[in-house]
Order: structure tokens, then C-alpha cells, then sequence
């Protein structure tokens, strides 16, 4: 029994099941301008959740890092030395939990996380944050979800959208992929006037760029970035995370068939057992009746009275005058049995 516990212990630590989304970042990309307010929504997808929750910050080409943890028992919300400003501030409610920026600054600008912390922290999908100075260009990138997962050998499409005041002729479109343990993202694609589709409004310019790539190992996956180069600066959208599908790993299928034969024979060892408790009371059963039997046959015998009685038969006198041989006597014993009345 200790074993089939530990058997599946094992089984459901292996067991890569779906997870579902239990926070949601509804922007995924807000633009501002230097000086303004911006709100980073954060929202519990689960009534009643008091986990705490935890805001990290990954600037381009750095590791994310924490920025305040919110706890509802406690009040007030722990920020980390770097981000201890009146700057920031939380809005902690009942079904969200929102980071607010004040005055923001160029180099607030990077992809924000927001965390639920359970057994394991669970991340929303980021908010990325494009500050834009006043002498800045006007360029945003946009990139159609942050994660996407295919089996090895299929080919998955990237897209992206830049928003310019300039016209498409005058930008650059780059792909970059981003993947250990390379320690920079890395030029993969350049796109090409005939690649892309516009739509020209007043005042900007909206392009929807398309790259296809296949993905036949783990050297193709990572962090798929899309970059307009313009004016001497190179401006990232929030990056794609592209991985494989995870496949059954053959320790589960292991322990799943170790499983199921301990399950079958923990079965027929009770069946089994059962069998032979059920063939045991039945004899003992029939061995009582037997002695029962017995029992009241020697009680019979015992009970009978046995009287003898010798019978003597005399022979008839002989006529006078004849004198006869003397024959021997015969005797007859003869026993008479009766049950004796009790």
C-alpha cells in the first residue's frame, strides 16, 4: 500500500496538466508620453483569492525583477529599495490588483508582470509600457500575443503591427530571436517592402508585418522579438515566446502502468483471499456436521440395553424299551436389544 502512494505521488508530480490563466493583464501594450499617469491593470481571475500578489519589471534585455508584493492581510503594499518612490503606487481591490505610475519617465519603460503567488507563481501575460519623449519618434510596436506553443516540425506565424507618423518606406522591420545562452537577441529576418500590408489614415501609418517560421527543435524556440529601426534607434515590440508542445514523459507512462498492475493485483489478491476464507468456512462448517453425526450414533449405541438369555431344549422321551444313545445338549444364546426408555 505504501508503495501505490508512492506510486502516485510520483505520477501526478510527473502529470503536466493544462493550467488555466488565474490572473489577467488586459493591455497588453500602453503607450505614454514622459510625464504621464499610466495605470497597469492586474486581475484576479478567481472570487474570494487572497494569495498575494507580486509586480516584476523586465526592462529590454534584463531579467525581470520584483517590484512590491501585495498581501491582503496586510496594508500596506512591501516595495523593493529600487522601487521605493512616490512614483508607484498600488491599487489593491477586491478583484484586481493595479500598479499605478506616476510622472513616468523613458526608463519606466519595459514589460510588466504581474504575479499570483500559490504553491508555484502564476504569471499574466505582461503589459508592456512604451514611453515616448517629445522628441521621440512616433513608433509603436505591436506584437499579437505573448506565447504560443506548436509541435516539433510545424510551422508557427509571427505577426506584427507598427503604428508610424512616417511612411513604411522609411522604416526598417527586424526580427530578432532571444534564447540561452545567448546572452543577446540575435537578427534573424529583415523584412522587405513586398512583405508586409498597409493602411495609410491621418495622422498615422498601420502595417501588419507576417513572418513564418518552422519549428523542428528546441534551437528554434525562445523569445521572438519584432523591431522598427528608425532615426538611429531600434524599438522593440513586447516579444512572442515560442515553444514546443510538451509530450507525455515516458516516466509517467511508467509509473501509470506500475499503477495499474499494483491496482490488478491488489484486486485479485482480495479476490483470491476471499475465495479461500469463503472455501475454509465451508469446510469447517461440514466438519462440524460430521461430528455432530457421529456424536449422536455412539449416543444410540450406548443407550441399548443387550439381555442374554440361553434357551435349553429338552428331546423327547424314548419308548420303553429302546434305549438310546445320549446325544450332547445343544444351547442357543440369543440377544435381544431395546432401546432403554429415559
Amino acid at each position: 500500500m505504501v508503495m501505490l502512494m508512492w506510486i502516485t505521488m510520483l505520477l501526478f508530480s510527473h502529470t503536466n496538466s493544462a493550467q488555466m490563466n488565474i490572473v489577467n493583464q488586459p493591455n497588453p501594450v500602453i503607450t505614454a508620453a514622459s510625464g504621464d499617469n499610466v495605470t497597469l491593470h492586474c486581475l484576479r481571475v478567481e472570487e474570494g483569492d487572497t494569495d498575494p500578489i507580486i509586480w516584476y519589471k523586465q526592462a529590454l534585455g534584463h531579467e525581470p525583477r520584483a517590484m512590491v508584493t501585495v498581501q491582503k492581510v496586510v496594508k500596506n503594499p512591501i516595495f523593493e529599495d529600487q522601487f521605493n518612490s512616490p512614483r508607484f503606487t498600488v491599487e489593491n481591490l477586491i478583484g484586481s490588483c493595479n500598479l499605478k505610475i506616476t510622472n513616468v519617465e523613458t526608463s519606466d519603460e519595459a514589460v510588466y508582470y504581474c504575479g499570483l503567488k500559490k504553491f508555484a507563481i502564476a504569471f499574466g501575460k505582461g503589459t508592456f509600457l512604451s514611453v515616448k519623449g517629445d522628441g521621440d519618434v512616433k513608433v509603436s510596436v505591436f506584437q499579437s500575443g505573448v506565447s504560443d506553443s506548436v509541435p516539433a516540425g510545424a510551422s508557427v506565424t509571427l505577426q506584427c503591427s507598427v503604428l508610424s507618423e512616417s511612411r513604411s518606406a522609411d522604416l526598417q522591420v527586424l526580427w530578432f530571436r532571444a534564447a540561452p545562452p545567448q546572452s543577446h537577441p540575435q537578427i534573424i529576418y529583415t523584412h522587405h517592402n513586398s512583405s508586409h500590408q498597409c493602411e495609410s489614415g491621418s495622422p498615422t501609418h498601420t502595417c501588419v508585418y507576417n513572418f513564418s517560421k518552422n519549428i523542428l527543435s528546441l534551437s528554434d524556440t525562445g523569445t521572438y522579438y519584432c523591431a522598427v529601426a528608425v532615426c538611429g534607434k531600434i524599438i522593440f515590440g513586447n516579444g512572442t515566446r515560442v515553444q514546443l508542445e510538451r509530450s507525455v514523459d515516458p516516466v509517467v507512462i511508467y509509473l501509470a502502468v506500475a499503477l495499474g498492475v499494483c491496482v490488478v493485483v491488489i484486486f485479485a489478491l482480495i479476490f483470491v483471499l476471499t475465495c479461500e476464507r469463503k472455501n475454509f468456512d465451508q469446510r469447517t462448517v461440514r466438519l462440524k456436521q460430521g461430528s455432530l453425526t457421529d456424536k449422536t450414533l455412539d449416543q444410540d449405541c450406548d443407550i441399548m440395553e443387550v439381555n442374554y438369555a440361553a434357551l435349553h431344549f429338552n428331546e423327547r422321551r424314548a419308548k420303553r424299551g429302546r434305549v438310546k444313545k445320549q446325544q450332547p445338549q445343544d444351547i442357543i444364546y440369543s440377544d435381544v436389544r431395546r432401546p432403554s426408555v429415559t
